[in-house]
């Protein structure tokens, strides 16, 4: 999201209230309008299938979270990888070299998301070619919708994105009217056919934007190698996410709808409404980011870069650590208020969803881990600037660690302890991010003249 900042700060600075709101909102669609839109697809979706009373339901439903959760997993290295090459060769002034970098993204992902498709749908499911077929393609085209589209993001082109998912949703929104599938085979492929359409869009836009062929080369290759470590950060990152949902699949409340396929319909629901409190968060996060530390830590760095007095270095870093302070309160608390609110009204938000109730213990303490959740992740953020993903991962393993053992723990409770696990990890994460943060911006100077230096320490500063 380089540079969208300024665009956020000028509509603050020239709007007053009504800027700020401005650009908040802007921030919103910006950082989770795919989110939105999946999730309202996917709401949508489930509204159509029960109205309609497609036989077999669960095939659908369990087809799809094990499509969406096995894509946010294969697409998070490849596209961070490939978005962290790509951006460094636009500050290179070398956009020829994008396409290229794009495509080995999405040949890498591609052949994983097959892999996984035909072990999933085609060897666990055994309910046939036509699901596994179908069940693949849509992995498939999930993935390959997640690693396109962080490019389009980073190139500064978001709207676009906007676009072709609502694009897609449309599309299969006039074929469920005007062809009515009446099975989970035909509604897997008016899925598939709208996820392939919304790919589409996505690959136009981008073929606009670097028009020139694609040429993968060893370059490309020797550019990757150092970045690897951020791939690793965003794959522990999506372990960490699901990992306690995994491991409840096989809990005592959980299903199989679908061969050996299992899901918790319980615990699924209930964290599927809770996580969609990080939205506002997100959101929020985007505009103090992109405009407070922003601005600050680019003040430190020409400081750094320049001739200025220690004293006056020494200043700037005291206005990263005050930046870094206030964006972190302001998130906390507006967070703290979403999760109480969310916390009184969690039965009438489960009787209007149409959820189980068993999952407000779950939703609740989901809301409440989504608190700390937004820390670790502001966390990730100002380690990110920092150039720091050797500290990102640590995070990202706490909440991994933390999860599994929160949830082991809880597990013979039963559903009254479901969420507790995601909870556990999000608060291991959040108190992992704050001490990592802390010792770097004491020693921030340090690091960027010495300690992650890559002229100095090579590639050591990988593990700072």
């Amino acid at each position: 999201m380089a540079g969208i900042g300024f665009q956020l700060e000028r509509m603050v600075r020239n709007g007053g209230v009504g800027g700020f709101i401005g650009a908040t909102l802007d921030g919103a669609v910006l950082s989770s309008g795919p989110w939105v839109l999946t999730i309202c697809a996917v709401l949508l979706l489930q509204n159509w299938i029960v109205r309609h009373g497609i036989a077999d339901a669960g095939t659908i439903q369990t087809v799809m979270v094990y499509a969406f959760s096995g894509s946010v997993v294969i697409a998070s290295p490849f596209a961070l990888v490939g978005v962290r090459v790509a951006s460094d060769r636009m500050f290179e002034s070398n956009p020829a070299a994008i396409p290229g970098i794009l495509t080995l993204a999405l040949c890498g992902a591609t052949l994983v998301a097959v892999v996984t498709g035909h072990f999933l749908f085609g060897v666990l499911a055994g309910h046939g070619a036509a699901l596994a077929l179908f069940g693949t393609a849509i992995l498939v085209l999930l993935t390959q919708i997640s690693v396109t589209g962080p490019f389009l993001t980073a190139m500064k082109r978001p709207w676009p994105i906007l676009l072709s998912y609502a694009a897609g949703i449309v599309g299969a929104a006039i074929i469920f009217w005007c062809l009515a599938p009446a099975t989970p085979i035909e509604v897997l492929r008016v899925v598939a056919a709208a996820l392939a359409l919304t790919l589409v869009l996505l690959l136009a836009v981008f073929a606009a934007e670097f028009p020139a062929p694609s040429s993968p080369d060893q370059a490309i290759w020797e550019k990757a190698a150092p970045a690897l470590h951020v791939g690793l950060a965003g794959l522990m990152n999506a372990f960490a996410l699901w990992v306690d949902k995994w491991m409840l699949w096989f809990a005592a409340d959980s299903t199989k709808p679908l061969g050996l396929l299992r899901v918790n319909p319980i615990y699924d629901q209930a964290s599927f409404a809770g996580l969609l409190t990080l939205i506002p968060g997100l959101s929020l996060m985007l505009f103090l980011a992109e405009t407070q530390l922003e601005r600050a830590f680019a003040v430190l760095v020409e400081c750094c870069t320049g001739t200025s007095k220690l004293s006056r270095i020494e200043s700037a870093r005291e206005d990263v650590i005050a930046a870094v302070l206030r964006s972190l309160r302001l998130l906390i608390v507006a967070q703290i208020v979403i999760a109480t609110v969310c916390w009184v009204l969690a039965p009438e938000i489960f009787r209007v969803l149409g959820f189980d109730p068993r999952g407000i213990f779950a939703f609740r303490f989901t809301v409440i881990g989504v608190i700390f959740h937004i820390a670790a992740i502001y966390c990730g953020v100002v380690l990110a600037y920092f150039d720091l993903f050797g500290r990102v991962v640590m995070v990202w393993t706490a909440f991994f660690i933390g999860s599994v053992a929160a949830t082991l723990v809880v597990w013979p409770m039963g559903f009254a302890g479901y969420g507790w696990g995601y909870l556990a990890g999000a608060l291991a994460a959040a108190v992992t991010g704050l001490a990592l943060v802390g010792t770097a911006s004491v020693h921030i100077v340090y690091l960027l003249f010495v300690g992650n230096n890559p002229s100095v320490v090579g590639n050591r500063r990988y593990l700072v």
